[in-house]
This record gives C-alpha cells, sequence and structure tokens, in this order.
C-alpha cells in the first residue's frame, strides 16, 4: 500500500472544525483528528494510505445503523 503524504497548514480552528490549505485549496477537518498540540498557524505533515477494515464486526454496525434508516430519498 503507497501512502500520499502532504504538507498543509493550519489557517483556522473554530467550533472543533479546522480549516487546512493545501496549495490553494481549502478542506475541513474535524479538530480531533488534528494532534493536540497542532494550532493555528503551524504547517502539518499529512500521509493519507488505503488500509484494511478493522477487525471489529463492521457488518453488525452496518446492520445496527440501517435499522433505522427507512430508506427511500432523503428529505431536506
Amino acid at each position: 500500500m503507497t501512502a500520499t503524504e502532504n504538507i498543509v497548514f493550519i489557517d483556522e480552528v473554530e467550533d472543533q472544525v479546522a480549516r487546512l490549505v493545501l496549495d490553494e485549496q481549502v478542506f475541513h477537518l474535524p479538530r480531533a483528528l488534528l494532534p493536540k498540540d497542532a494550532r493555528e498557524g503551524q504547517w502539518l505533515r499529512i500521509s493519507v494510505a488505503v488500509t484494511p477494515a478493522p477487525p471489529n464486526d463492521s457488518a453488525a454496525l452496518r446492520k445496527r445503523l440501517g435499522e433505522s434508516d427507512p430508506g427511500g430519498d432523503i428529505k431536506l
């Protein structure tokens, strides 16, 4: 498995959401995914890789989450 690695800038953290800048692209991540000591104005090295599913019972989780789903189109 090959990882993709990038250096991103922490532009802002507000309401537990971090705004990150990669070149000219802006994207948001939950603050909980950043290192605890990460602050606005710092740079982060982010690595992303495809990984196998965790060894938990994800089929049971999907079933439990789907029980309350009535199906059909989403109504806004």
